[in-house]
């Protein structure tokens, strides 16, 4: 598989959301995974059996992997999770929502760790509340929300104790490590939302 077909994958990933959102269809975290699952399938010629959903972490007790597509003879392990955070009648502090998506990165780093040949990805969508947010010089987060494609951030804990105690907090669930995260998608949609696709690397 190369890197191309993969980039494709997340090229129309993100025309298909863009289209769900144009128009104002219902959407919670499974249509995001559903779309992409359409996307990914078909730009890599996946069948349903070649994809497991939600498997054991093998290094973090209880927690699960969103999606996982096995090694092939011409493609690494592919590891995927999954956010999407939106504005609802329950809304949890924007500090803690920005936390809990760097606990997603560092579940995926732990999982990269000890399978270094596998590739781990954060699938991230959101609104434009969280968006932001994120985007705010004060928050110290904007050049991880609008790290341009291709572009690559390091993260350890010097990055993630340079914020509130609401996000380390949450960051830090499965403890502070240092990894570094490449750009593979950074795209505005319809409807001001917004879908950002981050690979987790080791240093």
């Amino acid at each position: 598989m190369s890197s191309e077909k993969l980039q494709s994958a997340f090229q129309k990933f993100g025309v298909l959301l863009d289209n769900r959102f144009s128009k104002d269809v219902f959407t919670k975290e499974d249509s995001v995974r559903y779309t992409f699952f359409h996307a990914i399938s078909s730009d890599l010629e996946l069948i349903p059996s070649d994809i497991i959903l939600e498997s054991v972490h093998p290094n973090i007790e209880g927690a699960e992997i969103d999606m996982l597509i096995p090694e092939k003879t011409d493609c690494p392990e592919l590891v995927f999770e999954f956010k999407y955070d939106v504005k609802r009648r329950s809304i949890s502090p924007r500090p803690l929502k920005a936390g809990h998506l760097f606990a997603d990165i560092f579940r995926l780093f732990l999982y990269k760790k000890e399978h270094r040949k596998s590739k781990c990805f954060l699938i991230y969508v959101t609104s434009l509340d969280q968006a932001n947010y994120l985007s705010k010089e004060e928050n110290r987060l904007d050049d991880f929300f609008n790290l341009l494609t291709g572009q690559t951030l390091q993260i350890n804990s010097d990055y993630v104790n340079n914020h509130s105690n609401t996000f380390v907090n949450a960051a830090s669930t499965y403890g502070i490590h240092e990894c570094k995260i490449l750009s593979c998608l950074n795209l505005d949609l319809a409807s001001s939302h917004y879908v950002r696709i981050f690979e987790i690397q080791l240093i």
